[in-house]
This record gives structure tokens, C-alpha cells and sequence, in this order.
């Protein structure tokens, strides 16, 4: 592994200021149509800043704060379990897994359930790494929420904080019977699974994951288990934060998140004509944005679409989805602060160094440069998708 040289901040400014001063092109990507895509609007998740969350609300939950908390001292410190945009919620079980050599969870706030008042909360951490957790509205007859807010709000305290730095996960998911996901239930008489695509009775929309540093020097890192992309990009696609091997799922023939699926995310509806992910292959640029799909499953964008927009769902107000290389931010357009300025500090490393991001390597060389990366932004600022 190569350090980044020390000339690569100063010329990452100079190339960064000149794209600035006006290399500017103006032009619609609209040539290519997006996927027909299955709605699953809600998401849920662990929130690891619980600033502007309530029974009713729910702040941030893609920012590096959200998806990882640096514990160093003793002490207890809080977590959220939330749901975003969930229609007619009767009740809800999960699990939170977790490193019980890291942290120990004590105690859920009851004054934080969005199902309110009148409900049935349930905690169990007996099974060592894993706590179930679920809660009821009441009993019939059934009465859904509608909205965000704090699922359950968990107090955590750390185990002996101390100059050695450890890492526990902290994964909203249903690990305890063997199977993945959480369960959301609708207040239909029976219930009805909220987001549940393949009639698994498991919430198959966006969960959230996140991690907590524990030490008496503990700082989050942007890329826990430096594979090149960042808490956020793994939480956000569904992939492991502390397992190098497991990275957000491509359509490549790969079960690249090591779940045990291949490619289950592009499973949809038809793009140019081919059913599904494995024959879309056979074009080397399906969604037509100029990256071949083979770089864009090592970028993890989505090589069946050119625009942002989750592949569950069609909704632009969800700006967690991947899909046009050059966009990083995932605004559908090209802009010197939202997209260019994200190589300041990375310019000059290779793969494996803890600045490193996968993102970026829009030639695929294994490390970031001005001409093979950041030269690509040049005539194309300004430029939007659609």
C-alpha cells in the first residue's frame, strides 16, 4: 500500500479550481429512459445520531454521523431504531445484532414509539449478540401510522473503555430464526407485510445499518473495512461496513454484498427490451451513460439505469441510489461543489488507504488521479440526467 504523495493536495486544488474557473457544457441526458421500478418508498434503520428524531419525526440518516458513534468513556449513549415514509404501520419486529464484547444494550425509552401510547413494546437481548426487539399498536381494532419516526430508542453503555479501539455492529436486522430483513405490518384485518416484494413476509425496501467505536482514542473511520466505499455507500446498498469482502451488490453475476443472493436487486422490469440483470449483459452499456456495465459494477452504480432514483422505487426525494457515475452526490446533475469537489483528499490513493474511495476510480486503475479521474468532469459540469 502506497502513501499518498505529498504533492497531491496542491495539485488536486490547482485541478479542482481550474475545473471551477469555467469548464462548463450544458446538455440533457434525457436519450435513455429509466427502468420501470417497484415502489418501496419506506426505509428503516439504526441511527446513530438521534438529533431531530421523535415519535413523529426523523432527522438525517445518511450522513457519516447517522451510520457510525465514537464511544470514549464510559457511560450510557443512545441509538434509534426509525422508520421514514411508512403508510398504515400496525406493528413492526426486528433484531439489532451487535458485538456484546463492545457494547451491552440495557433499556428501550418508551417515550419514543411512533406507534404511540396505547402500543406493546417487547425487548429480549437473552441470545448474547442480538436483541429482539418489536412492538404492537394495540389490540383490534387495528389503527396504522402514517409518517417517520422512532421505531424504539435503545440505551447502550460501552464494555471497559480503554486505549485498545473496538468495533461492534450495530445491524437492524432478523438474524435469530436465520433469515435477513424486518418485518413491517399493515393494519389490515389480517395484516398485510408493508414492503414485502417476494410474499417472504420480510421488509424488502432500504434498511439502514450502522456502527460504534469504542476506546479512550475512538474516531469513526469514513471506510471501516477499507474496500473502497464509505459507511454511508455500504449502509445505503445494503452491503457489510465491517466486512471487506461483502460490497454493495452489482448485476454482475456476483452475490457481491455476500448475502447469499446474486443480483437481487436487478431483478425488475425490463430495460431495452431484455428481461432481466444476467441477459442485460449481454449490451456492455445498458443505460447508456457512456461507463461500461463491468466498471460500473466496480463503481457500484447501477448499470441499468442512468439516474438517480432507488430500484425499488422511482421517487427522487430518496437520494440514496447510485446510478450515473459522474453524479456522486446523486442529484441528477453535474455541479463543481456536489460532485467534483469530493476528490479533495483522495487524489493520489491507491487502493487500501484509508482515503481511498471505490467512487471515484472512474477509470478502475485501483487508485485516484487527476488525469485518469478528475479529467473526466471537464465539458461535462453543468450537465444533467433524466
Amino acid at each position: 500500500m502506497m502513501a499518498k504523495p505529498a504533492w497531491a493536495g496542491f495539485l488536486s486544488a490547482i485541478v479542482l479550481t481550474f475545473i471551477c474557473a469555467g469548464i462548463y457544457a450544458f446538455s440533457e441526458r434525457a436519450d435513455v429512459a429509466k427502468a420501470t421500478l417497484s415502489e418501496v418508498n419506506t426505509i428503516v434503520g439504526v441511527d446513530t445520531n438521534t438529533t431531530g428524531n421523535t415519535a413523529t419525526t426523523v432527522g438525517t440518516i445518511d450522513g457519516p454521523a447517522d451510520r457510525c458513534i465514537a464511544i470514549t468513556s464510559s457511560g450510557t449513549f443512545y441509538i434509534d431504531l426509525f422508520v421514514k415514509d411508512v403508510t398504515d404501520l400496525y406493528s413492526w419486529d426486528g433484531t439489532l445484532s451487535f458485538d456484546p464484547n463492545v457494547v451491552a444494550v440495557n433499556s428501550q425509552d418508551v417515550n419514543n414509539f411512533f406507534l404511540g401510547s396505547s402500543n406493546y413494546p417487547w425487548l429480549d437481548c437473552s441470545h448474547g449478540d442480538q436483541c429482539q426487539v418489536s412492538n404492537s399498536a394495540g389490540p383490534m381494532p387495528h389503527v396504522g401510522h402514517t409518517g417517520s419516526g422512532v421505531l424504539s430508542r435503545l440505551a447502550l453503555t460501552p464494555i471497559a473503555v480503554g486505549s485498545t479501539t473496538k468495533t461492534s455492529k450495530l445491524y437492524f436486522t432478523w438474524d435469530v430464526l436465520g433469515e435477513s430483513g424486518v418485518t413491517l405490518m399493515d393494519d389490515s384485518n389480517p395484516p398485510v407485510a408493508i414492503g414485502d416484494l417476494d410474499s417472504d413476509q420480510l421488509f424488502d425496501g432500504l434498511v439502514f445499518n450502522a456502527i460504534v467505536v469504542v476506546g479512550t482514542n475512538a474516531t469513526c473511520p469514513a471506510d471501516a473495512d477499507l474496500d473502497g466505499f464509505t459507511n454511508v455507500e455500504e449502509s445505503v446498498d445494503g452491503s457489510s461496513l465491517l466486512n471487506a469482502a461483502s460490497t454493495p451488490e452489482m448485476c454482475d453475476g456476483i452475490d457481491n454484498d455476500k448475502d447469499g443472493a446474486t443480483d437481487e436487486w436487478y431483478d425488475r422490469a425490463p430495460v431495452n427490451g431484455t428481461p432481466d440483470c444476467q441477459e442485460l449483459l449481454s449490451d456492455t452499456d445498458d443505460d447508456d451513460d457512456g461507463f461500461s456495465d463491468v466498471l460500473e459494477a466496480y463503481l457500484a452504480t447501477d448499470s441499468l439505469a442512468n439516474c438517480p432514483g432507488h430500484p425499488y422505487h422511482d421517487a427522487p426525494q430518496y437520494p440514496y441510489h447510485s446510478a450515473w457515475p459522474l453524479d456522486l452526490d446523486n442529484s441528477g446533475d453535474i455541479t463543481v461543489t456536489g460532485d467534483v469537489f469530493n476528490f479533495v483528499g483522495s487524489i493520489g490513493t491507491q487502493y487500501g488507504d484509508p482515503n481511498f474511495r471505490r467512487r471515484l476510480d472512474f477509470d478502475g486503475s485501483h487508485d485516484i488521479s487527476v488525469t485518469g479521474d478528475v479529467f473526466l468532469y471537464v465539458g461535462r459540469v453543468g450537465q444533467t440526467c433524466s
